[in-house]
């Protein structure tokens, strides 16, 4: 959690001027834009290695000294001495993990700012506060004709024509709408995945019982790769190849069991559709 600010109290004798705003110590301005964002990038897809040289970079732009990071893919923890050579340490726990690395590029460039002297503390926090108040306003349908778009794609890519394409495209768009409406709702993690796996081989398989001739596996296939968490994979690859084995046996990990899972849900999807038209399981 970001540590409560402190806020300066005037001297005895001396009375706060009317109609003006207790001041905030500039060391918690400091720590709390550092804690936004690396948060945003780990939340995002960024890789662990990027949220420790993004504060890194950024604590030095601010005139710090000594400034360490050490991020996991569930917790970020950060110190750094001030001008003063007052030791600051914070940790900061990671919940929640998603794909949006417009997000993290913009995180980035604000970063590449603070690092060449252009932002102040404040300035730099009030950009990533709306960088992240953006994202969250930003979960409409754009996640959705990306996820169709990747879909189609991959239905040609498995030797399918124009019908698997446009069905696999509106099956995944379908399926991108639920789970964006799952986590809306709550953060159902592990269901999501069994759903997503699920909802794509049912369909898939309905679709196929009312058009003759249907290549069901490309359907299939393609509306299953927009939920295949490649980029996780990707960042393992990248960690464990910059030496930092505890983020990259852990993100292997966590994008192994999410495979499973959408498997799992797609291998349910047969006797679910046997039970559900009258046949035994």
């Amino acid at each position: 959690m970001l540590r409560e600010r402190k806020e300066t109290v005037p001297p005895a004798g001396k009375p706060a001027v009317p109609g003006t705003r207790p001041m905030v110590e500039e060391t918690e301005i400091e720590m709390e834009a550092l804690q936004l964002a690396a948060q945003m990038i780990m939340e995002n897809g960024g890789e662990t290695f990027r949220a420790e040289e993004t504060v890194r970079r950024m604590g030095q732009g601010f005139g710090l000294r000594q400034v360490e990071s050490f991020a996991v893919p569930s917790g970020l923890f950060i110190s750094y001495r001030t001008a003063e050579g007052k030791l600051e340490t914070s940790i900061k726990r990671v919940h929640h993990r998603s794909t949006n690395l417009t997000t993290v590029d913009a995180v980035n460039q604000i970063s590449r700012e603070t690092a060449a002297g252009a932002l102040r503390p404040e300035k730099a926090l009030s950009r990533l506060q709306g960088v992240s108040a953006l994202r969250e306003r930003g979960r409409g349908p754009m996640p959705m004709g990306a996820a169709a778009l990747c879909a189609g794609g991959f239905a040609f890519l498995f030797q399918g024509g124009w019908r698997e394409a446009l069905l696999s495209a509106a099956i995944a768009a379908l399926v991108q709408g639920v789970s964006l409406l799952l986590t809306m709702i709550g953060d159902p993690g592990i269901a999501t995945n069994i759903l997503g796996g699920l909802l794509t081989a049912m369909l898939s398989s309905l679709v196929a019982g009312w058009i003759p001739g249907l290549l069901t596996e490309a359907v299939v296939a393609g509306a299953l790769m927009p939920l295949v968490p490649g980029l996780a994979m990707t960042n393992a690859v990248q960690d464990t190849l910059r030496g930092d084995m505890v983020s990259g046996l852990s993100h292997g990990a966590s994008a192994l069991l999410t495979a499973c899972l959408i498997a799992g849900g797609a291998l349910l999807a047969p006797p679910l559709l046997r039970l559900m038209s009258g046949g035994g399981l």
